[in-house]
Parts: structure tokens; sequence; C-alpha cells
């Protein structure tokens, strides 16, 4: 995903720029009013459709004003709100208001993509020296004559059409309107179904909330198949709609849109021209544990005497189907065939590793996985436009993964053994006298209450006096919190866990505690990190999610750990560390060093994040198995890095 750039975060701000693109536009009005689309717009035509959680519109600089002057002439306030940039793809303002003065005050959160005919919202051009992300920063813009320098480049005469521009000139005469909330006589066009499922069906490729997007996408399908007055035959394929040719215009363009934001090129780029063996294993940091083969596995879920896929093969040592053959078979062999695979995929990658007992939910997590990552062209489109018959799982899988398990034990992996050398070992007993352990600590409190997310918060430490001066101690405290999120719909699925192991003069660690306690609570914007939580301490770090770079990090932070697995894909591992060498003379003890300190406080406390360290302890093997550590003495896992990386700082972990 491109890194999108806050250029504006105050109503102000974003005023001063959206008025100095107006005065670039000319006074002829684009359409009377903005266009609402997504999950509002869906469900004022249809009933049924879930309840939304925001109000998404398409609307031209001047609207956008209109409706940020709308929010402040009506009482209401703004929460929040951003005026976003994504480069190469467009200028976006989010947020939130809420009326104060009513009884229940209630938040409305708006998406709203900003559309412009003769201003191209895509190139911004340079305001800062360098022309580096890393310098477009809010905190870089204090005054009006920064703000002012803020410029989109205008389109040139000839253009190929945005999708948004597409669709506020289809929707000129539509008559369907509707009204903001709190807002009077802010009215809004709805855009038509046609336009909704061509928008819905462009997110199918940023496979973000895929589950959520696809059941969308097919009640739109159905609404729009009984205005074309065509019915669905539950022996037929389940068929895209029949499109016009501006609207197919619209979802090509929305599609190439949508792949620029997220960096994706869809599903174009999956390579399915590999072995069987490769097909299931070509990302290398699933949780697998390979224990019997792909093909016996299929021999477990066939619907008859053999695979379906083993008939449609180009060449039999390759997944890649044939579309020929694959076209030939009937409708219902074709699904069969689709599932065949789905079932194969959730027992090697959830219920056989025993990740999950759940054969119902496994199974949907497989037909994500299939349908976001294993298919791509005519294939994929199939999977997603039969989305809701291939979701219906009809054989027992968990006993399948239960006769697999009992047959082929997995195999039970030993914990390693730290063996100290004599002369550490005698340092660590002459310290641990002058130790005491911190029985208590005040609670990190969690700020996500939603259902869908848990969050587990450990905190150890110890406090180490110095035999030398009595009035002189350190103290160490490690802090480690996971968070498990899934979406509403139970398909999707994101661990995500930080760690910090902090060592500092207990004097310092009085002074934080002292601190002001609301001191912190607009240091750092809350919508970017990825476990959301208040430290009483201040001393644990956020992590932000697009970048995995850590907050407010200083030399009391020794070690800092970020990992996170999207549906059991690992990300990459964030690691950063500072010496321990000053912290260790405090305690004027010979022969203490920071690299011995931050040894003794692994040795003591011992922490772990048990699950969350695979991809740390693949890499140290890597490393050990090329030579580049020693394999020999063993050492804690969190130790091998952080010595890695005080050696060598621009390591870079893969």
């Amino acid at each position: 995903m491109i890194k999108p750039q806050i250029i504006a975060d105050s109503y102000k701000e974003i005023l001063i720029i959206l008025n100095n693109i107006i005065k670039n536009e000319g006074n002829i009005p684009l359409i009377d009013y903005p266009v609402l689309i997504g999950s509002r717009a869906a469900k004022w035509h249809i009933y049924s459709f879930r309840e939304p959680n925001d109000w998404d519109l398409m609307a031209t600089p001047l609207q956008t004003t209109l409706f940020i002057n709308k929010v402040k002439e009506y009482n209401a306030t703004f929460k929040y709100i951003k005026l976003i940039y994504y480069p190469g793809g467009g200028l976006i303002l989010a947020g939130e208001y809420i009326d104060k003065y009513t009884a229940d005050k209630k938040l409305i959160s708006f998406y709203i993509e900003l559309v412009s005919e003769k201003v191209d919202f895509r190139n911004m051009k340079s305001i800062f020296e360098g022309n580096s992300e890393d310098n477009m920063k809010v905190d870089d813009m204090q005054d009006d004559d920064e703000i002012n320098k803020i410029e989109f480049e205008r389109f040139n005469d000839v253009h190929p059409k945005m999708s948004a521009l597409m669709i506020l000139e289809l929707c000129c005469n539509i008559e369907d309107k509707t009204m903001l909330p709190l807002l009077s006589n802010f009215l809004c066009i709805v855009a038509p179904l046609k336009i909704l499922e061509a928008l819905k069906t462009s997110l199918i490729y940023c496979q973000a909330d895929l589950h959520k997007n696809i059941s969308d996408l097919h009640l739109l399908r159905d609404y729009v198949a009984l205005t074309q007055t065509k019915k669905k035959n539950i022996a037929e394929d389940l068929y895209s709609p029949q499109r016009d040719e501006l609207i197919e215009l619209i979802l090509e363009t929305r599609i190439k849109e949508t792949e620029i934001i997220y960096s994706k090129p869809g599903a174009y780029s999956i390579n399915l021209n590999m072995s069987n063996d490769d097909f299931l294993e070509y990302e290398d940091n699933l949780f697998v544990q390979k224990c019997i083969s792909h093909e016996d596995l299929y021999e477990l879920v066939k619907y008859g005497d053999h695979p379906i896929y083993q008939g449609l093969r180009d060449g039999q040592s390759k997944e890649l189907i044939k579309k020929s053959l694959f076209e030939k078979l009937d409708y219902q062999t074709k699904i069969n065939c689709m599932k065949e695979v789905v079932m194969v995929i959730a027992l090697e990658r959830y219920l056989i590793p025993m990740i999950s007992n759940d054969q119902e939910n496994s199974y949907k997590l497989a037909l994500f996985r299939f349908c976001a990552k294993l298919t791509k062209g005519w294939f994929h489109q199939f999977a997603i436009d039969n989305y809701p018959r291939l979701s219906n799982l009809d054989k027992d899988l968990l006993s399948i993964a239960h006769n697999i398990i009992e047959k082929f034990p997995i195999k039970q992996k030993k914990s390693d053994v730290i063996l100290l050398d004599p002369e550490t070992q005698a340092i660590f007993e002459s310290i641990r006298p002058y130790t005491k352990t911190i029985s208590s600590f005040d609670e990190i409190r969690d700020y996500d209450e939603s259902d869908n997310s848990y969050t587990d918060v450990k905190r150890t430490g110890i406090k180490i006096t110095s035999p030398i001066n009595s009035d002189v101690s350190i103290t160490a405290i490690i802090t480690i919190i996971n968070n498990e999120y899934r979406d509403v719909y139970n398909t999707s699925k994101t661990d995500r866990w930080t760690a910090s192991v902090v060592i500092l003069p207990t004097n310092d660690l009085e002074i934080l505690s002292d601190d002001d306690e609301d001191e912190d609570s607009d240091s750092f914007d809350m919508d970017h990190v990825g476990i959301s939580f208040k430290d009483p301490l201040k001393i644990h770090p956020y992590q932000i999610r697009y970048s995995g770079k850590f907050s407010k990090l200083n030399s009391k932070h020794t070690f800092v750990l970020g990992i996170s697995s999207e549906d059991n894909i690992w990300e990459p591992v964030n690691i950063e560390v500072k010496s321990a060498d000053f912290v260790a003379s405090l305690l004027e003890i010979p022969d203490i060093t920071g690299d011995l300190l931050f040894k003794y406080v692994l040795d003591y406390l011992k922490p772990t994040l048990d699950f969350g360290e695979t991809p740390l302890e693949n890499w140290i093997n890597e490393l050990k198995s090329n030579g580049t550590i020693s394999i020999k003495p063993n050492q804690h896992l969190w130790y091998y890095a952080w010595n890695i990386r005080i050696s060598k700082q621009r390591l870079t972990l893969r």
C-alpha cells in the first residue's frame, strides 16, 4: 500500500487548501450535489442491507467546503478531521463530527473523495526541499504561508477521466437524494445500484475486508438482477451483471486506481505455474507443518473417483488449470473442483496444524486465501462470482484432520535450554542478592473495546540496587502486549505483538510515574497505531501500522520488538535497540557491562512471546545455519536480536 500523507488536520487549514483549489477550478459547478456511495447508499436502496458505519461521498472541493462550514454552522464539532493525500491515488477528507448539544451525542463518520475536472488530485506539487515523504508532515506546516503553498497539478487538455469524475457526470440527473445527519439542507445524490455494484466489484481486488465486500457485492447483484428482470437458476453459474459500456469503463478505471493505492496489481501477479508442492507452500511464512502430501489430501476430500483438478491440469506436475477444459464441466462440477482445493487449504493451513479446531471457520479462512491470494484471471472471477455457493462446506474436515493427526502426530517442539558459561553465571549470582522483583504495576488500559478485539498485557520488572552505594538503583521493566483482532464475519484474523525492555535509573521511573496523567493523551495519533492502549508509566511505545515504526523511543528503550501476522502470514519483524552501558555503569559492579546487564534481565525475567516468536526464531536459526552467529552457547532469542542490531545497526531483518 502506498504511504498516505496527512497534509492538514484542522478544519481551518483544510478550508484554506480547498479554497485555493476552488480558485483554480473556476465557478462553473460540475454537479449540484455530492454523490453518496458505499454501504450508506446501498442501505438507501436495499432495506435488508447491513447497517452502514459511515457516510462515503464523492464531492467537488466547493461542496466539501460547504460541508465543513455546515458542520460548524449547526453547532456540531469535529472529533477529528484530516485531509489525506494518496500519491498517484487522489485526495480524501476523512473524519468524524458530533453534535455536542444533543442528548445522545451521535457520532457521524465521513469519508469524502474529492473530485475535479480541472485539478489532478493524484499529483501534488513539491513544496518541501527534497520532496521526500519524510518531509511531508503536518508538523512542518504550522502557518497559513506553508498551507498556501500546497498546490496540485492541473489536467492536460486530453487525459483519461478518473472514475469518480465519470460517476459524478453520470449522476447529474439522478433524482434520488438524502440528507446528511445533523446538517439540514445538505443534500446528497444517492448513487444508483449499477454504480454501487461496480464500485464494490473494484474493492474485491484490494483484498481488505474481502468476505464483507463479497457478501455486499452479491446482495447488490441480486437487486441489480431484479432491475434487469434476470432470474437466477440454482443450477446456473452466478455471472457478473450485464453492464453498459460506461459502467464497464468506470469499473476498469476504478480497479486500476485501487491497485495504485494498495500497490497490488489485483490477482494478476499471482503465479500458478508451479509444482503441486509449491502451490500451497509458496508463502514461506505460513504456519504450516507438513505431514501428508497434497495429493493424499485431495484424495480425502474428492467428490468422485478422482480429484477433479487432475483432469484439468496443464501438465501433470502443474496446478495451472486449463480454461478450455474447465468450461466443458457442468456447473456443479466446477463448484466442486474449487471446493476440493479450498478444503485442502483448510486442512493444510488450519486444521492439521491445530491452529483451529473449527472446521467452518477454517474453511472460510481457506476460501478467503483461495480468492485473495491463490487465484487469478478467469479462475479468480469465477470464484468471486460464485462465492456464495463455494462458501457451503459439505464434508467433515474435522474428522479427516483428526485421523491424520493420529496417524502422523505433529512433533512437539522442545524448549531451548539456555546454559550460561561459568564466568557469566558467577557474575549473575553475585547480583541476585541485590535484585528485587517488582510485584505489581498499575494497569495498562486497552483503548479498543470492540467485541472483535482481544488484548493481553504482561508486565514484569526488577529493581537492582548497587552493592557499592545503596542509594543508587536501576529498574528493568519488560512489557509484552498481544492483540488479536477478527473481523465482524470472523473470517479474517490479525495478531500483533509488541515487546519492550526498558532499563533506567529508578529515580527516572518515579518521575515518569508522577507525570500528569493526561499529558500524553494527544501526543500521538491513535488512529495509526497497531495496538491502542494507555500506559501509566509512559514507557511502552506505540507501533504505527503501515510503517512498523515505533513512537517516542529514547535511551531507556534497550530493546523494542514488533511482530504481526495477517491471516496467519507473518509480516516483517521490526526491532529497535539501544546500548545499556551507561545504566549498567551506575551500579559500579566490576565486569558488569550493558551487554551482561541486558542478558541478566532476560535470564531473570525470562520473557517470551510464545507463538509470536516464530519469525524471530526462524531468522536466528538462519543466521546460525550460515555461520553469522555462533550456535553455542545458546542465548535468549531477544539477546541474539539485540546483539546483532547493536553490532550492525543497519542489518535488515527479513
